[in-house]
């Protein structure tokens, strides 16, 4: 949090005030509530890496456990996550499968729980699959290609 205050207090002597913070897995948020003395609250929640959910579950995951969780480790203070979608392809974790229809289903899940609650911003994580990264898990959670925006993950709840 050190660089998060010194950030915050160069940007204020020179006459900025925007929020600043960081961004961290929404457990290790959670576990050291010390990262909720920036701006805001930065966290990442995709469902899939719980193991215990399911696609559909996703916005139940995001709203009835993440949210809740990381207001009361962080009273008083914005929540925004900064991540949240599910794969398409790779190993399964416990009951989270990934594939395509998996992942439409989630963020279609997803984008119904948060219109049901504006109260916390939720970004879809990630625009197109980056090959780059370490597995097939990572590298799949793209979405523009793969999936109809704008018939099926914007569909109406």
């Amino acid at each position: 949090m050190a660089k998060v205050f010194d950030v915050r207090g160069y940007l204020g002597s020179v006459g900025v005030t925007t929020p600043v913070s960081t961004v961290h897995v929404w457990v290790t948020i959670r576990d050291n509530p010390i990262l909720c003395g920036a701006d805001f609250v930065g966290a990442n929640a995709h469902a899939f890496y719980d193991g215990g959910r399911t696609s559909g579950q996703t916005g139940d995951f995001v709203f009835k456990t993440v949210v809740p969780a990381l207001k009361a480790a962080c009273p008083g203070k914005k929540v925004i996550i900064s991540e949240s979608g599910w794969p398409s392809r790779g190993g399964n974790n416990g009951a989270a499968v990934p594939s395509i229809p998996d992942e439409q289903s989630a963020l279609l899940n997803l984008n119904c729980a948060c219109r049901d609650d504006t109260s916390v911003s939720v970004y879809a994580f990630e625009y197109d699959d980056q090959l780059w990264k370490a597995n097939d898990n990572e590298r799949s959670f793209g979405i523009f290609g793969k999936l109809d925006v704008n018939g099926g993950v914007l569909s109406a709840c």
